[in-house]
């Protein structure tokens, strides 16, 4: 299991008094914290026109993080494509590529909030063909060869970047966990990520879908050895059950009235579908032993969620660090040791 940080950079600053700045040098910090404690990936939300997501450049805050940073792999997830010009995504991430020394994790996707796709002026219904048209540019243009490419959305002639990403293929994930747009990825070659409790309403649902997925992608005949899944859950741990479900209650219900859709849910409906990580070190290692089991295999812990204050989501980080991880760490040695 790989360990991870998430942020949506959801802000409040009418309810919180936080400015827009502070919340990004906080995450940044946050960033410089998990890189020392240990944590495997962090990742960084892309989203437009609303508090729900502030950060409308992820590779700009990610190129800072790298500098602060040594061995973490920096994700964005995702950037949606539908909203840019390929060209401008494939240089600014393989530039980020360069400068972080070959730490970059790509996150793609096709969006799916409407007052987005209405400020961009772009047609919903045309969002998974812009996607795959987008794609095959990047895709294109990473090789470092002159191309053309003649899209229905996006047309180059004899065109070709200067810088390329530093790693030799540049790990890619298509956020997706429907059935049918997972079965798709497999078909591709490339792993999925997402957010379960937008997708889900059970494990069991869950583990059909990576399943079906999986399937899709061996019998399209890629290596199965190569997926990686990560998935995104709300974290919060403390000494005490209590103490965690007291402090992360509120700014979790919060986050879920200002999310964009999938309105409606609260604290107990994600608790009951076990789609949370809340409590002690634990009941966290309990409930991720339940989702290895299904197939997840890099856990994407989204911490600062609802404006929950930076030092509780140091102190949550920490504890993580010092007594989630090594429980996972430890069955790895095992395993190998056995084989």
């Amino acid at each position: 299991m790989k360990f991870g940080l998430f942020t949506v950079f959801d802000n409040y600053k009418a309810k919180f008094d936080r400015t827009p700045n502070q919340l990004l040098h906080e995450v940044l910090e946050q960033t410089e914290v998990a890189d020392r404690l240990g944590y495997e990936s962090v990742w960084y939300a892309e989203h437009h026109f609303s508090e729900y997501g502030i950060l409308t450049s992820p590779q700009i805050l990610l190129t800072a993080a790298a500098q602060r940073t040594k061995n973490i792999r920096l994700g964005v997830s995702i950037v949606t494509l539908p909203f840019h010009n390929p060209i401008r995504i494939a240089e600014d991430y393989a530039l980020l590529d360069v400068l972080s020394n070959g730490r970059l994790n790509l996150g793609l996707g096709s969006g799916y909030l409407p007052h987005e796709f209405a400020g961009f002026k772009v047609d919903g219904k045309e969002k998974v063909f812009r996607f795959n048209d987008a794609l095959a540019v990047i895709e294109k243009a990473w090789t470092g060869e002159k191309f053309s490419h003649e899209g229905e959305f996006f047309q180059f002639t004899d065109v070709q970047l200067q810088v390329i990403p530093k790693q030799k293929q540049v790990p890619i994930w298509i956020g997706t966990l429907s059935s049918r747009g997972a079965q798709f990825v497999g078909k591709m070659g490339y792993s999925i990520m997402g957010v379960p409790y937008v997708a889900s309403n059970s494990l069991a649902e869950l583990k059909q879908v990576i399943d079906d997925y999986k399937k899709a992608y061996r019998e399209a005949g890629h290596d199965e050895r190569k997926i990686n899944i990560p998935l995104a859950l709300h974290t919060y741990v403390a000494e005490t059950r209590e103490e965690a479900v007291r402090i992360a209650k509120p700014h979790l219900n919060l986050y879920l009235e200002t999310r964009q859709y999938g309105k409606g849910a609260q604290f107990e409906d994600l608790e009951a579908r076990e789609q949370l990580l809340v409590g002690t070190p634990d009941d966290v290692i309990r409930m991720l032993k339940k989702y290895e089991e299904i197939g997840c295999d890099h856990i994407m812990m989204l911490m600062n969620f609802g404006g929950l204050p930076h030092e509780k989501v140091l102190a949550s980080m920490e504890l993580v660090s010092r007594e989630v991880m090594p429980a996972f760490q430890d069955q790895s040695k095992k395993e190998t040791f056995v084989q």
